[in-house]
């Protein structure tokens, strides 16, 4: 994704309702922006119904905009909001007994990214959703807790109960 594509003649014909612009801005993100609400919620249907409404919201609050320059990140805090506002009833949380985790080591493997997406889509949805918002999206667990209605300890150890569960399962699938 090329920011220089996305420039303020862009932004500006699209609160001028140019609908070729709104077309512009959807072919060129649609691909970033799916894949950021199919990672959280692992359904191709709701995925679509999450970035459709993250669309909507998108063309709505553009004009709110205040620097064109962040256009990319607010889109994806929209889509990132959006997917798991679709996808908040289906997580859950389990419990974590906290002497069985062992304590994060190095991981020192060579897989692939279709291994690493393979791992990462079969975590618990509450690891899951908790290690996508923080280890890839970059949000704080402070902000994880308040996007997911949890505790930032609860998004903590999610997320190392997350990592555990990876390197057991990229481990495991390196092996078979």
């Amino acid at each position: 994704m090329n920011n220089q594509k996305l420039d303020t003649n862009l932004i500006k014909n699209i609160l001028q309702g140019d609908r070729t612009a709104q077309f512009r801005l959807f072919e060129l993100t649609k691909e970033m922006l799916y894949s950021t609400c199919y990672r959280i919620i692992s359904d191709e249907d709701e995925a679509n119904d999450a970035l459709q409404d993250s669309y909507v919201e998108i063309f709505q609050k553009l004009h709110t905009l205040k620097h064109p320059e962040a256009l990319l990140g607010w889109m994806k805090t929209i889509t990132v909001r959006k997917a798991i506002q679709q996808h908040k009833k289906k997580i859950h949380f389990e419990e974590i007994d906290e002497r069985n985790l062992e304590p994060s080591e190095e991981f020192d493997a060579w897989f692939d990214a279709e291994l690493l997406d393979q791992a990462i889509q079969s975590l618990p949805n509450g690891a899951r959703s908790v290690f996508l918002i923080v280890s890839v999206e970059g949000y704080s667990h402070k902000e994880s807790a308040q996007l997911l209605g949890i505790s930032e300890s609860t998004s903590k150890s999610q997320l190392n109960y997350a990592k555990t569960l990876l390197k057991k399962r990229i481990t495991k699938l390196l092996q078979a």
